[in-house]
């Protein structure tokens, strides 16, 4: 990477060791009077990473030190007095619209006089008990204050204008007065100066609640899971409750939302096969059913008792049997992740045993657990993907032995990962295979490590050939992923080749990140209130960044690389995918441009 241009450009990272210091300082006013307040400041880098802060005098002054001449700051400041509104030198509300200054400078603030929203939250039996609040804009979504209590009392101060409030007590979500949608929440009007009172009564939990028994006998299945998740079905797509059953099958789940929701049934010991409501391992054919706040469904499940396979890990030159061998499912030559298969690694013997699965064809992976193994990971029997491997089909209820699979050496990766001033950047990720966790997070993939305090790292058990490892360091910070060869994508890398029982090197220094920031707004104009989740592809079709839309409709993305990009959203309760800006197909949408360290602020629109 051009390390120096980068990082004058981007305004983020720490300037270089003889940067000349210069103060920032200011004067902290009320706006409505001109008289000084008592009130402290965060000074932050164009990242948002703090830099420093300080406090006022009695005079409303007040100055640090530690800014760098010729780089540019943003300042945030709040008053300690109850009566003015928090805010960013120069009037702003948000770090996105704040002014910046070039040190050494003056950012004075006059603080805008604001107004209270108070009241009393009950819940549905008469109790008060803990909550928290949010008060977001009427037009934006924005949240700008929030509260919690443990007595039902409550206050936020804000800025004068029209609100929405919403109340979450850890059972149940509503907007005043009593709705269970933004759409149908009572605007609240706030006066400089003046409080307007919201008291309201939550309506109280929508409760699923049954049994899960065993169809062999009728027997309650202890220990067994219960996911609720929106109907119609989401691949992937999040649950909006969960709970286990006791000893006796019983299981409750409180949900915050009333809707139509359907349930996925797992035993993590992998005893019974996992099941959705309707008696069906296929999430199309699950049935749904209604909850209504207030009131308790009833959902029992009878579960079907679950295949397993087994078999022994050896060497494949020797024959011993191998430690610490793990198998994982896959349906058929091209399905997913087998649903509720529970692995059992193999032990000192080299046998491994694969639980909770349902009748069907499966190709198997077998690999080190942990990564704790020299030995390469591989496909049953000596496939090299999942598409070659040889299927394992299993009855209803069947215990299926197979022969032993052998595996072989690998190979293994090493190298040192730095910043953008060479310094070793402990707790980076690298992965083999290329990929950045997505959003799984941060380590996900069978060929990963985390960097030490000397920025190195050690990846073992690699299978022979040619990859492109990435490194990518916390999503939410300040340093872009980067390919081998100092590339933006996997597509642009460089190939190492890892050969078995050799060790191979990959070595990065990474610099300043992209990031994508913005708003995402109907057809209308007005903001979504529904929740998206955001990724950000590149012209390779890489996914490289992500970002989520919730309980607002501003986002603000992960780490990102420079390059073009696509960015499509789907909505985790509806299965909706549309792509920026108002597309509702990749070929139609809008290429989003960054250069490395770039931050930018975009709009998407909805369909």
């Amino acid at each position: 990477m051009a390390v120096a241009g980068a990082l004058l450009a981007f305004g983020a990272v720490s300037a270089p060791a003889h940067a000349e210091p210069a103060a920032l300082s200011g004067t902290v006013t009320a706006a409505d009077t001109g008289q000084p307040l008592q009130a402290c400041v965060t000074v932050y880098d164009l990242s948002y990473s703090w830099v420093d802060s300080a406090c006022t005098d009695d005079a409303g002054h007040w100055s640090v030190a530690s800014t760098e001449a010729g780089v540019a700051y943003k300042v945030a400041v709040q008053a300690f007095d109850g009566k003015h509104v928090e805010q960013w030198a120069g009037g702003a509300s948000s770090f996105e619209n704040a002014a910046e200054y070039v040190a050494p400078a003056t950012a004075d603030a006059a603080l805008a006089l604001g107004g209270t929203i108070s009241g009393t939250l009950t819940r549905a039996d008469g109790s008060q008990g803990y909550a928290w609040i949010d008060v977001s804009k009427l037009d934006s979504g924005e949240i700008v204050g929030g509260a919690s209590t443990w007595d039902g009392t409550w206050s936020a101060l804000v800025p004068s204008g029209d609100y929405v409030v919403s109340f979450h007590d850890g059972s149940a979500s509503q907007y005043a007065y009593g709705s269970e949608t933004r759409e149908g929440a009572t605007t609240i009007h706030v006066e400089a100066g003046r409080t307007a009172v919201v008291d309201d009564t939550m309506l109280g939990a929508a409760t699923v609640s049954g049994v899960i028994t065993s169809d062999v006998d009728g027997a309650p299945v202890a220990r067994a899971c219960v996911e609720v998740k929106p109907y119609p079905v989401v691949p992937d797509g999040w649950g909006q409750g969960y709970g286990c059953t006791d000893d006796t099958g019983t299981y409750s789940i409180d949900l915050s939302a009333a809707g139509t929701y359907t349930t996925l049934v797992t035993d993590p010991e992998g005893r019974f096969v996992a099941e959705y409501n309707g008696n069906t391992t296929v999430a199309a054919d699950a049935a749904p059913f209604t909850v209504t706040h207030g009131a308790t469904t009833r959902v029992d499940t009878s579960l079907a008792k679950a295949s397993s396979i087994t078999g022994l890990a050896v060497d494949g030159k020797t024959g011993a049997p191998i430690e610490g061998v793990c198998p994982d499912a896959y349906v058929g030559h091209n399905g997913g992740f087998a649903q509720g298969q529970a692995p059992e690694c193999s032990g000192s013997d080299g046998r491994w045993t694969l639980r909770g699965l349902g009748k069907g064809d499966y190709a198997l992976f077998l690999s080190g657990a942990h990564h704790t193994s020299y030995m390469a990971g591989t496909w049953a029997f000596k496939a090299d993907s999942q598409a070659t491997a040889d299927l394992i089909t299993v009855g209803a209820g069947e215990n299926k032995a197979i022969r032993n699979v052998k595996l072989a050496p690998g190979g293994q990766l090493s190298g040192r990962i730095t910043d953008p001033f060479g310094n070793p950047l402990e707790g980076a990720w690298v992965s083999a295979e290329g990929n950045t966790g997505g959003r799984a997070g941060p380590g996900e993939g069978r060929y990963v490590a985390q960097t030490d305090a000397d920025g190195r790292y050690t990846i073992i058990g690699i299978p022979a050939g040619d990859y492109t490892p990435v490194v990518y360091a916390v999503p939410w910070g300040n340093l872009a992923p980067e390919w081998s060869g100092d590339a933006d994508t996997p597509t642009d890398a460089t190939p190492i080749t890892v050969k078995a029982t050799k060790t191979s090197t990959f070595d990065a220094q990474l610099g300043p990140a992209a990031r994508l920031t913005g708003t995402v707004v109907n057809s209308d104009g007005s903001a979504t209130t529904e929740p998206w989740d955001g990724s950000i592809i590149a012209a390779d079709g890489t996914i490289v960044g992500s970002f989520d839309v919730w309980g607002g409709n501003s986002f603000a993305s992960t780490a990102l690389p420079g390059g073009e990009f696509k960015l499509q959203l789907e909505n985790p309760d509806t299965g909706q995918v549309v792509w920026y800006d108002s597309a509702s197909s990749s070929v139609d949408a809008t290429v989003v441009p960054l250069a490395r360290g770039e931050q930018k602020q975009i709009t998407i629109h909805l369909p």
